[in-house]
């Protein structure tokens, strides 16, 4: 799986993905992709994910993250913030990594606790790991059984403050993974169709 193969419209479906700039997030803020803004305004839970919610703090949590996969990093945190679920709390963290900032963002992901979806998404990962070239700082990654938010956040700090162009790569292909199985996730719990 290359670093073009991770775009949204080979893994949601094309009402969610045209929702969403189809290149990757940077690890760091980035800029609003301001095309979207609009739009996103005037979607709500219901009409994503199609169908009567179950949980409707997941599907705010499904619009927290389209918010941050698009840049609006102050539009995800006052969604996530008033989430308080793991989920929440998740992509709670997540923003506050892109920020950067990495003690808030390991704070919210202490929230987060065990999750259920750290082993598959560790699974996730490290098969992607050993598909593509890795760079000596990223090896770590085909040693991935469960997800260790900490560690990610550590090899993302590290790469932004090296200005490491490779491992940036490779660590915005992982954090994609990451906010495909997060997003999966959640909008399994609000539609009712968690396993």
């Amino acid at each position: 799986m290359s670093f073009h193969t991770l775009k949204p419209s080979l893994f949601l479906p094309p009402e969610i993905a045209e929702l969403l700039d189809p290149n990757l997030p940077p690890l760091g803020p980035g800029v609003p992709q301001t095309q979207f803004e609009q739009r996103l305004k005037k979607t709500v839970p219901e009409s994503l994910l199609g169908a009567t919610l179950v949980s409707s703090e997941a599907g705010v949590c499904c619009l927290a993250g389209m918010w941050l996969w698009n840049g609006f990093l102050d539009q995800s945190h006052e969604l996530s913030q008033s989430i308080d679920t793991p989920e929440g709390s998740w992509w709670h963290g997540i923003m506050h990594r892109r920020e950067p900032d990495a003690g808030n963002a390991a704070y919210w992901f202490r929230r987060v606790g065990n999750h259920p979806l750290f082993s598959t998404l560790g699974s996730r990962v490290r098969k992607h790991a050993t598909q593509i070239e890795l760079p000596d700082e990223t090896q770590w990654l085909t040693q991935c059984t469960d997800w260790n938010p900490d560690q990610f956040i550590e090899a993302c700090e590290t790469a932004r403050c090296d200005s490491n162009e490779a491992a940036c790569h490779v660590l915005r292909e992982v954090a994609a993974i990451e906010w495909y199985a997060l997003f999966e996730y959640c909008q399994n719990l609000a539609r009712g169709t968690h396993r």
